[in-house]
């Protein structure tokens, strides 16, 4: 306002303005700064704590502003208010960190781990919550750990397993019980969102011998994010234990066994029944190659007898106290070849073509060896054999299962020769088979998030695409996009075509909340398409999480001008020094003068110079 009377600084009318929840003091300092532009500024008055609680993009650090305000001599004044809290004299719990698997499957267990903060609770047991989203939308508790505080401020971490029944997106919080005397609230959950989705798997691996071959398969399973590999080793050193009890291990539905160097004696009978059961009710179950496998281990004379692809020959039994018998296996180097009858099938396609995934097998390095499965039985069919004829992979059906034999055990050579990429594929669609999950029949729209946990105001980039069965691109379709916000008002999202999929970039998303991206792809002559992905923009209280005052900050702002630091008390004072400035401002100017840069001196020198030419024509010096 302009000055009234004697009054250089009329106050006008107070009116409060909207609040931000937060204290951004370098972008206020900013923008005192641009509305001054082009004016005198006589100085800069500070009335703060001095902590700076604010989030993109208004974070800007306030000493770089106090530093362009000393360089252009606009002193600053700080006037400190608040207190700075001793250690342990405020209590607060907080979830700082959540860390958990974007995309989960189906009955596959699932590792949440998070950091939680401690502020003035030693010593005090604190309860930590996994809430997960039921199908209802409601929250529900599906772990919980205890966590017991330290001294001064410290952050523990938290580990806990949930295991998703349903599939779809569910929304995941760790939450800390609120403590008493606890000033701050909204920080004690920390939300994300996770995608539950069909097709993960969880395999029982059992085996006898801990050879270089399961080593490999382990870690090539274990690689595949919607596998979940629970590996057992009934140790054949040990006999004396057995036969080892899978009761409790068998209470868990597993999709697919694998049963790999292990004698048919190592597991009790209802076991197996269990096993046999369950296959027959459509889990799959795979025997590997090894020297008790088959009927070297007695598998087509155990309860398991009904689904094996080979007959029982009780002479072709390997004791384990005598030398290996050379009659039940054959040596390599050895070659798999698929059947050219049934040797398309998922298992062993490498290539695009029947023709390339030949020519992709005859490339393959040789194996050690495999062992020999004797007579087949008539239900079984050879997939894949040696080159003269001996078969190496062999399926059937059992009822609403699958059954697969492999004789080798020397597929980790694969990966050691430059094969790793079709080492894991072989595997892994072995494993699809064994669960009837090799074929896909429609198209899928998906939908990626950058994040799924933001601060107010930062911007994230989204991703959508519509894929054919066989990973390529829906031609000529057209994605639409909608965000939601907490409060239902939706706006639309450009997402322009990059590549083969769609990307773009949500912004200005400062209503704390979940959030809602909600995808349309239309296809030619396709009913069309919609897929939803939500992400969650933190609710933060950044006054009340740390309300300590922070007098440095404030001596670092007035030390960057020619201001200085003054209590509240001094305030009229500061003002009684700006009125006693003068209105005008002395500038040091310098000037330098040179006689050289003039015309008549360059008129000078070509007038010498053409001079001294005429003289030298003249006596002939030319």
């Amino acid at each position: 306002m302009p000055p009234a009377g004697d009054d250089p600084f009329p106050l006008g009318e107070w009116r409060p303005g909207p609040g931000t929840g937060e204290t951004a003091l370098g972008a206020a300092l900013e923008d005192c700064a641009r509305s001054a532009a082009g004016r005198t500024i006589a100085g800069v008055i500070v009335l703060s704590d001095g902590a700076q609680h604010a989030s993109p993009p208004r974070d800007e650090p306030p000493q770089s502003v106090a530093r362009r305000l000393g360089d252009s001599g606009v002193p600053l004044w700080s006037v400190t208010f608040g207190q700075q809290r001793g250690e342990g004299e405020g209590r607060d719990a907080a979830v700082s960190n959540l860390a958990v698997s974007e995309t989960v499957y189906l009955n596959n267990t699932v590792e949440v781990a998070g950091r939680v903060r401690f502020e003035g609770l030693a010593d005090r047991d604190v309860a930590v919550k996994l809430m997960v989203e039921g199908a209802d939308g409601t929250l529900a508790e599906e772990a919980r750990a205890t966590v017991r505080g330290g001294r001064g401020a410290v952050e523990e971490p938290v580990r806990l397993a949930w295991t998703p029944t349903a599939l779809g997106e569910r929304k995941v919080s760790l939450v800390v019980e609120p403590q008493e005397g606890e000033t701050v609230t909204t920080n004690n959950e920390l939300s994300t969102f996770v995608e539950v989705a069909a097709g993960g798997l969880r395999v029982l691996y059992l085996e006898g011998a801990l050879r270089v071959e399961q080593r490999f398969l382990r870690r090539v399973l274990s690689a595949s994010p919607d596998i979940q590999v629970d590996f057992q080793w009934i140790d054949s050193t040990r006999r004396q234990r057995w036969p080892a009890d899978l009761g409790r291990t068998l209470a868990t539905e597993y999709d697919v066994f694998l049963v790999g160097d292990l004698d048919a004696a190592a597991l009790r009978p209802q076991d197996l029944e269990v096993m046999l059961a369950r296959v027959r009710a459509g889990a799959g179950i795979g025997l590997l190659g090894g020297f008790h496998a088959f009927e070297a281990g007695g598998w087509a004379s155990s309860a398991l007898a009904p689904l094996m692809p080979f007959e029982p020959d009780r002479l072709a039994r390997q004791p384990f106290d005598e030398p290996i018998r050379a009659s039940l296996h054959f040596e390599g180097p050895l070659h798999l070849v698929p059947d050219k009858r049934f040797g398309g099938v998922s298992i062993l396609r490498l290539g695009e073509t029947d023709q390339e995934t030949r020519a992709a097998w005859q490339r393959m390095p040789a194996l050690d060896g495999a062992t020999d499965m004797g007579r087949l039985v008539p239900e079984a069919k050879r997939l894949a054999g040696t080159e003269d004829g001996r078969p190496l992979l062999v399926a059937r059906e059992y009822g609403a299962g699958r059954v697969a034999a492999f004789a080798a055990d020397s597929t980790w050579r694969w990966a050691m020769q430059g094969a790793a990429e079709q080492h894991r594929r072989f595997w892994r669609q072995l494993v699809l088979w064994l669960a009837r999950q090799d074929d896909a029949e429609q198209d899928a729209l998906w939908v990626r998030l950058g994040q799924r946990r933001v601060a107010p105001g930062v911007t994230i980039g989204c991703d959508a695409g519509i894929t054919q069965p066989d990973g390529a691109a829906v031609e000529g379709a057209e994605i639409e996009a909608v965000a939601v916000s907490p409060s239902g008002r939706p706006r639309p999202v450009r997402l322009p075509r990059r590549g083969d999929g769609f990307s773009g970039t949500l912004s200005d998303l400062a209503e704390p909340g979940d959030w809602k991206l909600v995808v349309k792809a239309t296809r030619p002559g396709r009913a069309p398409l919609e897929r939803s992905a939500r992400f969650t923009v933190v609710r933060q209280d950044l006054e009340l999480a740390n309300p300590r005052a922070n007098p440095l900050l404030m001596r670092q702002l007035a030390e960057a001008t020619p201001g200085g630091v003054r209590v509240p008390e001094e305030l009229a004072d500061i003002l009684d020094e700006i009125r006693s400035r003068p209105a005008a401002f002395e500038t040091l100017e310098q000037r330098s003068y040179t006689p050289w840069d003039t015309w008549p001196a360059f008129l000078l020198l070509a007038g010498l110079l053409a001079f001294e030419w005429i003289l030298r024509k003249r006596f002939g010096l030319v």
